[in-house]
C-alpha cells in the first residue's frame, strides 16, 4: 500500500517516474527552461541526490524510471559513469528508460553496452536534437532498434524534429522496428498544471496504433493520468506530483 490516496497500485502500474540529470545532480523541471534547473529537494534528503530520488520513487511503489541526461541532450557530453550506476543500482525496475538526446555513439558506447545485457533498459532517441528522422538509423548495429524509443519532443505544441515531419518520424519507427514512443511537451513539464498534450497522443496512436505510448507533462493526480491514458497513452511520465507524498 502506497502512502498517498490517488496513487494506488493500479495507477502505479502506469506511472513512469522521472529523473532529470544535469551535472551530476537530479533537478526540478520547470517549463523546459533546462538552464535555469535547479536541484530537487524533498522530504530533507540532500538537494540533487539522484539516488536518494530514486529511493522516494520506489517507496511509493514506482516500478519504472525515466532518466533524462540533460548534459547529453543540451551539450552532447553524457554522464555515463552516473547513468550506469544509476541502471545497475536498480536493475531489478520493470523499465528503465535514458534519455541522452542524439548524441555520438561512440561517446554512449559502454552504455549502449549495458543496455544489451539489460532487456529492461531503452535507450530514447530525442527528436529535438536531431537534423531528420534519417538520424534513427545510426543506432543499427549498435543496439536492437526494440530497445530503442522514438522521443517526439513539442514545444507549446510545435513539433520539434529537424526536417521532418511528425508523420515522417512515426512511419521510419516503424520501418525500423521500434515499439515504444515518448511524446513530450517541455512548455508543461513540471508545471502542475495539467497535461496539454492529450491531442497530439491521441493522433500518434492513430498513426501508430501498435506502438506502447508514454506521455506526461504538467500531471498532478489520477484524473490527468486518466486523461491520457484516455488518449491512447499506455504509461505517464510523472515528477513533480510524486515529490508532494
Amino acid at each position: 500500500m502506497t502512502r498517498c490516496s490517488w496513487l494506488d497500485s493500479t495507477i502505479c502500474e502506469q506511472i513512469v517516474a522521472v529523473v532529470d540529470l544535469k551535472s551530476g545532480l537530479a533537478v526540478h523541471a520547470i517549463a523546459g527552461d533546462r538552464q535555469a534547473y535547479q536541484p530537487i529537494s524533498f522530504g530533507g534528503q540532500t538537494a540533487g541526490d539522484p539516488f536518494a530520488l530514486v529511493a522516494h520513487y520506489r517507496s511509493l511503489g514506482i516500478r519504472s524510471l525515466y532518466i533524462a541526461d540533460l548534459d547529453s541532450i543540451l551539450l552532447g557530453q553524457p554522464q555515463i559513469g552516473l547513468l550506469e550506476r544509476l541502471i545497475s543500482t536498480h536493475s531489478e525496475l520493470d523499465e528503465i528508460l535514458v534519455d541522452i538526446g542524439l548524441p555520438e555513439l561512440d561517446t554512449v558506447a559502454s552504455l549502449l553496452g549495458l543496455a544489451r545485457k539489460r532487456h529492461n533498459v531503452f535507450v530514447i532517441a530525442a527528436t529535438e536534437c536531431a537534423k531528420n528522422a534519417a538520424s534513427l538509423q545510426q543506432f543499427e548495429g549498435a543496439l536492437v532498434f526494440s530497445q530503442i524509443m522514438l522521443g517526439m519532443d513539442y514545444r507549446q505544441g510545435v513539433f520539434l524534429g529537424g526536417d521532418d515531419s511528425e508523420e515522417h518520424w512515426l512511419e521510419l519507427a516503424k520501418q525500423l522496428g521500434i515499439e515504444r514512443v515518448v511524446a513530450l511537451d517541455t512548455a508543461t513539464v513540471g508545471t502542475s498544471r495539467g497535461p496539454s498534450i492529450a491531442e497530439i497522443c491521441s493522433r500518434i496512436r492513430r498513426q501508430s496504433p501498435g506502438v506502447k505510448l508514454y506521455s506526461g507533462g504538467g500531471i498532478r493526480d489520477a484524473s490527468d493520468v486518466k486523461l491520457l491514458l484516455d488518449a491512447g497513452c499506455n504509461c505517464c511520465l510523472v515528477a513533480t506530483a510524486l515529490l508532494e507524498l
